[in-house]
């Protein structure tokens, strides 16, 4: 079948037709590596921002009864092998009030355990930086900045800091600077918006839960933290764990000690914490079920152990059933080129009749010619997935580049930061993502092909001979 490479290279090299179809796949393969690069790159990079405001695991309570023993429940996790450390927490909605009205979900913390846990160390902003990002509604923290000392989270939610914070607004009015009130650290996004300041003295207003009657507390800003989710920036807000359970009221009668709504848990690798959920839960449940006498009993309430994935796992499926959506649609138009290559082959075959009679007719087999006309089509699904490839490759490489080039002739924003919170765009190329694209696009082009293929085989050389 020495005649195939001559023919196919005859066939295509006069027509410039043919290689239409070839751009169309490239243009199909190039669009699809590009937005499944950029969509898995922004995953990922959202995974990095929630997982950093949320510990590896969660022990809670219910909304109304919350967990009580907190010295037991830590105890027990931090003994369990594979818990790097441990943190209790309160959390409620609230509403607040300096100028109007608005709502939050206050999270009360012991602030240096809380940096173990989670990356509060590294969100939480000095001075200076509240200032840069205040001046710049659209800058975000470089990725290599260190994370704050204990000594300085420590020092963000300090009575000396309270003290400092009310003489300077001016605010004493009312507060005595022996006793200002509690510190309220808040997310950036609420401080840009307007809705607070540094040094607002806060009313927060909730529910207890113990009581079910309103309760209100004084709070005053003291600092901010910047976590890249745009939600929690703007609507989170860390107290003292203490202070918020004096406000609402979490004392609890029968069991004689304040309530918490839960237990932030890290674990040394997170690729075990399946392991580590089952032997938290399995140890709490069991010393649940001790008699109160025992020192080591938790008062029984219900509990519950959460990674942080379970937490966020409407949000994370969400933008996973999204990339998957945005890739179906865009096969279509590999779907689109794998048809113009069937079209195209099947003019061809019409056109080529008499040659393929000819063919026949000097002892070419149908499979020969079956074979001759799949060629060329594979050759030209090849050559745009291979462009298409390199195309795509080369855009994710450089995507910034792009984007800040068109931004910088037409003034067009293409990613907004404000909309996004990202500076850069991400874009992460994986090999199964790749392949996700190579193999349906290489199946449609091989369908594409093979139908002309098995016609043109079909054809009597006689009769083609003859009609010409």
């Amino acid at each position: 079948m020495q005649y195939h490479s001559f023919l196919t290279r005859r066939y295509l090299r006069r027509r410039w037709a043919p290689w239409t179809a070839a751009i169309a796949v490239a243009l199909g393969v190039f669009s699809l590596i590009s937005v499944l690069a950029v969509m898995e790159g922004f995953k990922l990079e959202m995974r990095e921002r929630i997982r950093g405001s949320l510990s590896h695991l969660v022990v809670k309570g219910g909304a109304l009864q919350g967990l009580v023993g907190e010295d037991q429940i830590l105890e027990t996790i931090r003994s369990q092998p594979g818990v790097l450390a441990a943190s209790p927490f309160v959390e409620t909605l609230a509403i607040y009030k300096v100028t109007r009205l608005d709502h939050c979900l206050v999270r009360g913390i012991e602030p240096v355990q809380e940096s173990e846990v989670t990356d509060l160390g590294l969100y939480l902003l000095d001075n200076k930086e509240i200032d840069e990002l205040l001046a710049d509604p659209y800058k975000l923290l470089p990725d290599d900045r260190l994370p704050s000392s204990a000594e300085e989270i420590d020092n963000t939610f300090s009575l000396e800091r309270r003290r400092l914070i009310l003489r300077w607004k001016g605010k004493g009015e009312g507060f005595d600077e022996e006793s200002p009130p509690q510190a309220l650290v808040v997310g950036i996004e609420a401080l840009r918006s307007g809705r607070l300041a540094m040094g607002d003295v806060v009313q927060l207003s909730s529910y207890s839960p113990v009581t079910f009657e309103p309760c209100t507390g004084k709070f005053i800003v003291v600092g901010a933290f910047q976590s890249g989710v745009y939600e929690q920036d703007q609507r989170w807000a860390y107290a003292d764990i203490r202070a918020l359970q004096e406000m609402l009221d979490l004392w609890d009668e029968e069991a004689q000690d304040m309530r918490i709504s839960g237990v932030s848990v890290r674990l040394e690798d997170y690729s075990l914490a399946a392991v580590a959920k089952q032997q938290i839960e399995a140890e709490i449940s069991r010393r649940m079920e001790l008699s109160t006498i025992d020192e080591t009993a938790i008062p029984w309430r219900p509990s519950e152990v959460l990674t942080w994935e379970n937490q966020r796992e409407n949000l994370l499926q969400a933008v996973e059933i999204e990339k998957r959506i945005i890739a179906v649609m865009m096969l279509l138009i590999v779907a689109f080129a794998a048809a113009m290559i069937f079209l195209i082959l099947m003019l061809l075959v019409i056109e080529k009749n008499r040659d393929l009679g000819v063919l026949r007719a000097l002892g070419a087999s149908r499979n020969g010619v079956v074979l001759l006309v799949l060629r060329q089509g594979m050759l030209l699904c090849i050559t745009g997935t291979i462009l298409g490839l390199l195309g795509g490759w080369l855009l994710v490489e450089n995507i910034n580049y792009v984007h800040d080039t068109i931004r910088d002739l037409t003034g067009l924003q293409l990613f907004p930061p404000d909309i996004y919170y990202l500076e850069r765009i991400p874009a992460l190329l994986r090999w199964e993502d790749v392949a996700l694209v190579c193999v349906p696009t290489l199946v449609f082009g091989f369908l594409g092909s093979f139908f002309p293929a098995q016609w043109a085989g079909r054809r009597d050389p006689i009769k083609a001979l003859h009609h010409e």
